[in-house]
């Protein structure tokens, strides 16, 4: 797989190997088993549809026709054939989705959409394909009162937007929209303190039409205080959410995904280790950002007030990042990020994407840049034309190259020194003399009286 091209939804979202174990069984079918499986799972389809068929004395069966889908799609999976797995999941969830059975309806959604991933279609049509899917899978577990899995199948349709893109690419307006509703859907924005970086889309909870904002903001809050997800592991979804939006230089989204994942923490109430990686992450994207004044803000006021955290190693590494931008101190900030200095224990604890942009951050809250209008080749004309053309007009047109830049490249001479006669000299000296005398009295060592000689030195 090419590394500068980001992999599917369901790669990003889910480790690595429960991904091997579904997408690919251990062996294909080949040869006469495989046209055995594949007459066993037309078997199954032709059943299917006849379960779905109203007769004269009978009606439709959706959840035997499920069932029967469901064998098909297990078929078909045997023989490699992604296609048709994929078709067949998605008639079982259909069926099991019309019946109330949200849990399974979602399951088979999910493989579906990992199929789709897989699959050989062009990249616009897996992306439509496995962001509605997700969106299925979504659905179906808001209906069973899933909000956490809700949650993250609407994150992995928003990512499915974006799947078979460059890593470096920055997201469309449609895609980015989907990233940050997905947030959203994690932890509401009454409850995120970095809700003002938010780009795209508005908050769920703002009504700008209401009459009474401020009992509006307290019934939002409210809903706001039940909707959170602080589901086990929950955050970890939202901080992966960030590491990608940084990858793609959406710095402000990132913040604002963090800012989720740190909410999330908060609310849980007894995170101390992932809490400290979440504040220090949060202030070395706002330093990259070039707000030093923020990241600052933000130490003092709400990550210092955590008890646990004045003792972790996150906090020496933050202040010490916060401390080096505010005074502007290029040494200390190398020191800070050395992967040999005193924090390399916390950096090595970061996000990898998150401790290379601890080498973004600048003393002075961006990148340096050369002042406009300003360049090697403008000082050198303006230095030129800076010096008297009277050389070059005496010569007359006919003075050589030569002669012209050594008359520039010549610094004008001091005018010699004036020459004083004895008298002068003597009347200069005598002020000179004059002029210490003075400076003497003024500083109180203006005593001739010579106390030596009331010391006997025999």
């Amino acid at each position: 797989a090419d590394p500068t091209i980001p992999p599917g939804p369901s790669t990003i979202f889910t480790t690595s190997g429960r991904i091997t174990s579904r997408s690919t069984p251990i062996s294909l079918l080949a040869g006469a088993a495989k046209i055995a499986k594949m007459a066993e799972a037309e078997d199954y389809r032709l059943k299917a549809k006849k379960a779905m068929t109203r007769g004269v004395f009978s009606k439709p069966d959706p959840i035997s026709a499920s069932n029967f889908y469901k064998r098909a799609a297990d078929a078909y999976k045997q023989c490699g054939e992604n296609r048709l797995e994929r078709l067949h999941r998605i008639a079982s969830g259909d069926c099991q989705l019309g019946q109330d059975a949200y849990a399974t309806a979602a399951a088979e959604y999910t493989r579906a959409a990992e199929l789709a991933e897989a699959s050989d279609e062009i990249s616009a049509r897996k992306r439509q394909e496995c962001h509605k899917l997700h969106l299925d899978a979504a659905g179906a577990w808001a209906q069973m009162g899933e909000k956490g899995r809700a949650a993250e199948s609407t994150m992995k349709a928003a990512f499915g937007l974006v799947m078979g893109e460059e890593v470096g690419t920055k997201m469309d307006v449609k895609a980015l929209t989907s990233v940050e509703e997905g947030i959203e859907s994690f932890v509401p924005d009454p409850l995120n303190r970095k809700r003002n970086y938010r780009r795209t889309g508005a908050s769920a909870y703002k009504d700008a039409n209401a009459v009474d904002a401020e009992a509006f903001a307290r019934t939002a809050l409210q809903l706001a205080n039940q909707n959170i997800i602080t589901d086990s592991y929950a955050h970890e979804t939202v901080f992966k959410v960030g590491a990608e939006l940084i990858k793609r230089r959406h710095y402000e989204s990132a913040l604002y995904a963090y800012g989720a994942g740190t909410a999330s923490l908060e609310q849980e109430g007894f995170a101390t280790v992932s809490l400290s990686r979440a504040y220090v992450s949060e202030a070395i994207l706002t330093l990259a950002m070039g707000d030093a004044v923020a990241a600052s803000k933000d130490f003092t006021g709400v990550h210092l007030q955590r008890t646990a955290y004045l003792s972790s190693r996150e906090c020496a590494l933050e202040e010490d990042l916060i401390r080096a931008c505010d005074a502007m101190d290029l040494e200390a900030l190398e020191e800070a990020r050395s992967r040999s200095g005193p924090h390399r224990s916390a950096l090595a604890s970061l996000e990898p994407i998150v401790r290379e942009l601890v080498g973004e951050i600048r003393v002075s809250g961006r990148a340096k840049k050369e002042k406009a209008g300003v360049s090697s080749s403008s000082l050198s004309s303006s230095s030129m034309a800076a010096v008297p053309k009277t050389g070059t007009a005496a010569r007359g047109p006919a003075s050589s190259n030569t002669d012209a830049a050594a008359a520039i490249a010549k610094p004008p001479s001091p005018p010699p020194k004036k020459e004083l006669s004895g008298k002068e000299l003597m009347q200069d000296t005598d002020a000179c003399f004059a002029e210490m005398d003075d400076i003497m009295n003024d500083m109180g060592l203006d005593d001739d009286e010579d106390d030596d000689d009331d010391i006997d030195l025999t």
